[in-house]
Parts: C-alpha cells; structure tokens; sequence
C-alpha cells in the first residue's frame, strides 16, 4: 500500500494532501500516533510508517516542526497526517508546505472532525488483508480494541486480558528480561520463566527456522512466540495449545505478537509523551499562551490537568540545580524525576485528591483545589510538609513560595509570579529552606509592579549617583559596602566578613559614603530612600 491509496478510504477519505505530492507513491508498512514531536523521535521511527499528530506540543515552534519533518523524512517514513486542525493550529505555516515539498515528504490534513480511530483503524486492517488471516474475526476485533487502547490510554491489562480471551486458552506476556507482564500473579509464573531461562538456546535455534519454538512439559504442550519487530526484540508470549488445532493458534498468535508490538513501542512512549506535553503546557500555561479560555482548559483536561477551582499556587525551587545547572548528572535528574517528584506528589494528593503538580526543569508547580478549609493556612501547612519531605530525601536546600488566593483560572500567570516572587525574596532575604507566602512579604511583593514605573526609576537612579559616580572614579566598593550594610543591619563585623575586608576598612567607608553624601542613608528620613533603591535592584 502506499500513500495515495490511504487518502482513498476510512478516516482520510475527505483529507487534504497540502504538501509533498511527489512522495504519494511512498510505500505504507504501518502507522502510528506521533507523541514525542522533538528531534530525538529519530531514534524509534519506522521506515515505511506513516505518523499521525497534532503537533500540540510544539505548536507555536516552526522550527521544532521542520526538526520533525526533517527527522522522520531522513528516516524514511512514509508521510506525516496532521488532525485536529481547527482546535490547536490556525493554519499550517508557509516554511512548513514549503520544506515538504522540497523534500517530496507527504503532508496530510485531516477532516478535524476525524478521531485517530477512525483513521488508524482502517489502514491498520487494510494492511493486514494480504495475511493468511484475513477474514479473521478474532484478529479485527483485537485490532479495534487495541487501537482503542491507543486512543484512549486504556488499560494494557484490559488488553492482555483481551487478547488471553480470544486466543481461547491460557497465556503469559513477558518483556525483555523475561519477567511475566501479565498475569503478574498467576501460581505458574516461576515455572514459565524458568521454562523460557532453561531453553534459551533451543529457542533462538527455533525462532530461525520457523519463527517460534513448541515444548511440551508436563502439564501442558507450549507454544513460545517472539515479540520482535525490524530485528528489534521486546518479549515473549507463552501460551498453551492443541495439537489439532495449531495451524489457527499460530496464525492468532502472530497477529498477537505483531499488536503487542505496536503496544509496547506505544507504552515506551507514552509516559515520556505525557511527562513533555505536561511541561509544554505549563509553560504556556504560565505565560497563558492559549488563542482563547476554552483552549487553555481543554488541553488542561488533555494532559490531565483540570485548571477549574483552583485557590492557590505553590512554588517548589531546587535551589542546587539551579546554581549547578551545567553541572547537574542523571542520577541527580533521575533522583528529581522518579523519587522526588512521586514523594512530593503524595503528599500533595492526601491533602486533597483534585490538587495539580508538575515538574517543570528544576522547579515543582503544585495548584491547590479550592475547598472549604481556609487556603492560607492549607497552603501554609502543606508547604511546610514539602519542606520536611525534601529535608528527609536529600541535602540539598529548596525555597518554596505560595501565591496570594486566585479569583480564577486566569490568574495563573499572576500566581505563578507572586509565588516565584515568594520564594525569590525569601531565599534573599531569609535564607534557604523556607516556607514564604505572598501575603507575607507585604510591600515586596508589589516591587515589580514599582520598578516598571517611569518616575519610580527615575528617582532610584538619582538617589546615589554621586556616590556611584565616586565608585567609577576611585574604585572603594562603597555603593556595595552600603548594600551589604543594610542587608546586616549595620552589624559592621557580619559585613567586614562578608566583604572579606578588616572592620576598620568598613568603618572608613561609613565616613567616606557619608561624606559623599552629606548624610546617614541608613538612617530615617533617609532610610526609607535607601531601602527602595536597594531592594528594587533585586527586581531588575
């Protein structure tokens, strides 16, 4: 099959090809839902298989959609269906129908009223109609409900089960290593992955001369049948049969091993799709990057975020892997990823089952469902049991904000400022490994909205010019010297140390600003002046 005859049937009947019609003659060997939609997506794409996506991830980056098509057009593949159109992309930019057609790489626009079902169904089974197992009713019905699978996140065990079903007789999934995926705890487990351990040789013997291996033990005769896929190996089904009826228990057994091959590149997949389709609509969530309200709270729903009736952010820093950033190894961002994030999450989901939490880089985003306990105290309580969790896991420092209390959904951007702020300013000013809610921070919070004042700057940059000036010209440090004074209180003893100078250097620099001066700046009326200007620069 090739492309063109996919646009002659099922879901793609009233697509449109808008790009790339020189390679409508690609040959199709397969399709599949395109999750990943980053360059790396090179390292598992098929040749000959068609993708489907709706670039969601990366709908606003054109040039990570060239990376893409380019990726799968360097690896062969067949074309790229685009659905879904109306909802995530206005329309496909020029650079894009461009790039495929230099590349002769088929790009398909699909009725946005088409779910992927209903595209991939059809071509799934019109791939399979040259088999010996054409008519198969067992076959199709599998397909459906795996594509359902596909579609719809659906159970794998409900689809191991299926299958089980349909076969007629029992049978075990094990991955890679040989360890049972289904039935996880069935009384013959320990005896099939023995029997597979004890027979590896004669089976690698047998899976070259027929493509399977039987073996007949004492309860029953066994048929062992490769996962495998382009010489990539993923498990192995054991499965009981009959000597009469072998022919059709193979023939059902290959499809069975072809579907589970397609689930398993699915489910490698999946979790690394959903992890990064998180973290992109963060992003954008908290920026609000969405066309309209609707947009923003559908794809919430889709990654599995209902932004509804939320009261509060939280902000979770990992201060060590912001300072070490270059620095940080695997096993630090595998620590984060799998160990901290679900301790975290745990506690997050006891105080309240509807409560959100994400990963995004080095920080945690937590928002929590608006209930009938008071929000600050909540809040508060809940930060505090994150602190305690993270001083247990690991000896790295955190600061952790809280935002003021949101009226909507739409305050987000504004919550994830105010709790970003929260913990900034109270790392500052209080050190790591503190719980600061907005409404703490009383006149720090609003200094944002200060420094973008024309008149407010123009009077910081008058405050101490002389003294700056002085700075140019003789080099004391005496601004900085001011600074770290009043970040101390005066205590001239933390400042020497800070500054690593003697006391007695700080003493004459005291002497020397307010010579300059002409005043204390340290001291009211003048403090006031001195605080402002000091504090804002954080800001900047």
């Amino acid at each position: 099959m090739i492309v063109k005859d996919v646009l002659d049937f099922g879901g793609l009947e009233d697509a449109q090809i808008i790009a790339g019609k020189e390679g409508l003659n690609n040959e199709v060997t397969s399709i599949s839902v395109l999750e990943v939609a980053e360059e790396k997506i090179k390292n598992w794409v098929l040749e000959g298989q068609l993708y489907i996506t709706s670039f969601y991830a990366i709908l606003q980056n054109i040039e990570m959609q060239k990376t893409v098509i380019k990726a799968l057009y360097k690896k062969r593949s067949a074309g790229l269906i685009i659905c879904h159109i109306d909802l995530f992309l206005k329309e496909i930019h020029p650079d894009i129908i461009k790039l495929c057609d230099e590349l002769g790489f088929p790009l398909i626009i699909a009725n946005s009223r088409r779910s992927y079902i209903e595209i991939l169904n059809p071509i799934i089974l019109k791939l399979t109609e040259n088999s010996d197992f054409k008519n198969n009713d067992v076959t199709i019905d599998m397909q459906n409900k795996l594509i359902e699978h596909i579609a719809t996140k659906r159970d794998t065990d409900y689809v191991y089960k299926t299958m089980s079903e349909e076969y007629g007789a029992k049978m075990f999934f094990l991955d890679i290593n040989n360890d049972i995926i289904y039935p996880k705890h069935a009384a013959e487990s320990a005896e099939i992955v023995k029997l597979i351990n004890d027979n590896e040789h004669l089976l690698e013997k047998e899976y070259k001369r027929k493509g399977f291996c039987t073996i007949d033990t004492e309860k029953a005769k066994k048929i062992i049948y490769p996962i495998d896929c382009n010489e990539i190996y993923y498990g192995t089904i054991v499965a009981e049969y009959e000597e009469d009826d072998i022919d059709r228990q193979i023939r059902v057994l290959r499809s069975i091993a072809s579907l589970c091959t397609l689930m398993y590149t699915k489910s490698s997949r999946v979790e690394e799709m959903e992890i990064i389709r998180k973290q992109e609509y963060i992003s954008d969530l908290i920026t609000w990057n969405f066309r309209t309200d609707e947009i923003a709270v559908k794809m919430g729903q889709d990654v599995g975020w209902n932004i509804l009736n939320k009261s509060r952010m939280i902000i979770v820093n990992l201060n060590d892997i912001q300072r070490n950033l270059e620095m940080v190894n695997k096993d630090l961002k595998k620590f984060v990823e799998e160990i901290l994030y679900d301790r975290i999450k745990e506690i997050v989901r006891k105080n309240n089952k509807h409560n959100l939490i994400g990963l995004r880089s080095d920080i945690f985003l937590i928002l929590l469902e608006n209930c009938e306990k008071n929000s600050y105290e909540n809040a508060k309580e809940l930060g505090f049991k994150i602190l305690e969790c993270c001083d247990e896991s690991f000896n790295g420092s955190v600061s952790i904000g809280i935002s003021d209390d949101m009226e909507s959904y739409r305050g987000i951007p504004d919550a994830y400022i105010q709790a970003t702020d929260a913990a900034k300013i109270g790392r500052h000013f209080l050190g790591d490994n503190k719980v600061v809610c907005f409404d703490d921070i009383g006149f720090y919070g609003i200094f944002r909205d200060f420094i973008n004042m024309n008149k407010f700057n123009s009077i910081k940059n008058n405050v101490f010019r002389e003294l700056k000036e002085y700075n140019e010209e003789e080099n004391l440090d005496l601004y900085n010297t001011l600074k770290v004074l009043i970040y101390n209180n005066m205590n001239t003893v933390k400042t020497a140390e800070q500054l690593y100078i003697h006391k007695n250097t700080v003493n004459y620099r005291k002497k020397k600003i307010i010579e300059i001066l002409g005043y204390e700046p340290w001291k009211m009326p003048y403090l006031l002046n001195t605080v402002m200007t000091i504090v804002s620069e954080y800001f900047e």
